[in-house]
């Protein structure tokens, strides 16, 4: 008798088995790093939290290493322009800051990708959490995530989540795993402008908005919306009172919009192992942590293989959900 292993099933073996073998030892050879220029490749636009955080590590890694370091800001495609730009540039000092989008969640909707994040980059380090929150109208009436289930059970068809980056991005797939695992009856609204969500959601067009912390905080000090759930794993050290949606919900619905660092692969394994000492190192300065803490992220350095099994798990985790609900790129 013999059994065939599932497509799906494969497709996850091949990708664990891949992400594992690319993850290189420590090297001895990695006090010889850099010797050039360093360049890191953001997907993100000039002045976003991401540029903005990029920049940090950047004055920091130049000032330990003595090379200049270059952010290269390079927004577009859902983070393909980026991704791209890096994949074949095998000089040992060139790096893109990937997201769970680009890495986890963009293959589930374009088989055609320009990139492939598995057999093109390599994991470095994971960088922070970014804090992603559950934000409602205080008009709405509701105070904790089980209320709003109970209305939205109440009131079919009449509850709207916002969120914006479209179908592939964290915020949105959030909403969908509390419809997924708890039953929340939720309209999803896409949103090409934060603002323009914040706005909505504050006059009532929307009733409920997936939202970063750092721009949603200022709103929530002035009493014009209310966080009700962080999608993490973890409290947010910012909101010790306030729960996350695995607490609130006791079903599962956790997803973590995090930053990491990929090099691409052929990278030299001095140049892997170098840059995450480095990284280590700055992300346990004080300085550092208290700016990343205001700008609404959590501080999460690792190893390659820690960040290899993040990258493994979400896929799977986003893949499931992906295919279960049916969801299509917008």
């Amino acid at each position: 008798m013999t059994c065939e292993i599932p497509k799906n099933s494969r497709r996850s073996i091949l990708m664990a088995s891949a992400l594992m073998c690319s993850v290189l030892p420590m090297s001895v050879g990695a006090q010889n790093w850099p010797d050039k220029p360093i360049k890191i490749v953001v997907p993100a636009p000039g002045g976003s939290a991401v540029e903005v955080m990029a920049r940090l590590l950047s004055d920091k890694l130049q000032a330990r290493t003595g090379q200049p370091v270059m952010v290269d800001t390079r927004p577009g495609a859902d983070g393909g322009i980026a991704a791209v730009a890096v994949k074949s540039a095998t000089d040992g000092h060139t790096f893109l800051l990937g997201n769970a989008g680009i890495m986890t969640i963009n293959p589930h909707f374009n088989a055609r990708l320009p990139y492939d994040p598995v057999k093109d980059f390599m994991p470095v380090s994971m960088l922070v959490n970014n804090v992603v929150v559950m934000t409602v109208s205080p008009a709405l009436g509701v105070n904790s995530v089980k209320e709003l289930i109970a209305l939205s059970k109440q009131q079919p068809g009449r509850i709207n989540y916002a969120s914006v980056g479209g179908r592939g991005g964290v915020p949105f797939l959030s909403g969908q795993l509390l419809r997924q695992r708890a039953g929340a009856d939720l309209t999803w609204i896409g949103y090409a402008s934060e603002a323009q969500a914040r706005t909505d959601l504050m006059g009532g067009q929307i009733q409920v908005m997936f939202d970063v912390l750092a721009s949603t905080l200022p709103l929530v000090q002035a009493g014009k919306l209310k966080i009700i759930a962080v999608t993490g794993t973890q409290r947010a050290p910012q909101l010790p009172d306030v729960p996350t949606l695995i607490e609130a919900t006791g079903a599962g619905v956790e997803g973590v919009g995090w930053l990491a660092l990929f090099a691409p692969t052929g990278t030299p394994e001095t140049a892997v192992n170098a840059m995450n000492q480095h990284l280590r190192a700055i992300l346990a300065m004080p300085d550092v942590r208290e700016r990343l803490n205001v700008l609404g992220m959590e501080p999460v350095p690792g190893s390659p293989q820690a960040l290899a099994r993040t990258q493994r798990d979400d896929f799977v985790k986003w893949e499931r959900l992906i295919q279960d609900q049916k969801i299509l790129p917008q």
